[in-house]
């Protein structure tokens, strides 16, 4: 892991033993390929685990109770499913959102986007889910809408048919064509 970058890790959790993985409460991230005859040890403790459940995070094994986060020391297998790491430190996505999360302005409004709030995204630009609309008829622009960048500004696909046609009507008119190449 580089000092410089960030990972979100799933925290899967798997039996301990080979006689533990029966008895295991079900869990959809749970690796089925334990060799139990190899001894895993913990990266927050050292020690081998010998414990009913390990968790495999930030590609290591852990305690259950050795997986904590650097800010708050919040057991992370209580808070959720996934954490977070960069610079050394190990997160749950509250703390690193609090540290690491800021996702800049909206392209539009030019306002702060909040690093937990849901943004839409064209080209390098983000922008807030109520604030990506048609530059040209205002209408929300949702996923899965097809839409064109014009002149860097989101234009839905009906109204970028029309610019379209109106733009070669008024060229064909002047005696050009699209491509802006003199018709003698």
């Amino acid at each position: 892991m580089s000092n410089g970058s960030s990972t979100h890790s799933k925290l899967i959790f798997e039996p301990a033993s080979s006689e533990s993985k029966e008895n295991m409460r079900p869990n959809a991230n749970t690796a089925n390929s334990m060799n139990p005859s190899s001894a895993r040890f913990c990266a927050g403790c050292g020690s081998s685990i010998v414990d009913r459940f390990l968790l495999f995070a930030v590609d290591s094994y852990w305690h259950t109770g050795c997986l904590k986060c650097a800010c708050c020391d919040a057991q992370l297998e209580d808070i959720g499913p996934s954490c977070f790491s960069k610079r050394g430190m190990i997160l749950c996505k509250t703390d690193y959102l609090k540290l690491f999360g800021n996702s800049g302005a909206c392209a539009a409004c030019c306002q702060q986007i909040p690093a937990n709030e849901l943004v839409m995204r064209a080209q390098s630009k983000a922008y807030h889910v109520k604030c990506f609309i048609c530059s040209t008829c205002h209408i929300p622009l949702n996923p899965g809408d097809r839409y064109t960048m014009v002149n860097g500004s989101p234009v839905c696909e009906s109204d970028h048919s029309k610019l379209y046609k109106s733009t070669n009507m008024a060229n064909m008119s002047k005696g050009v064509r699209a491509g802006n190449k003199v018709v003698c």
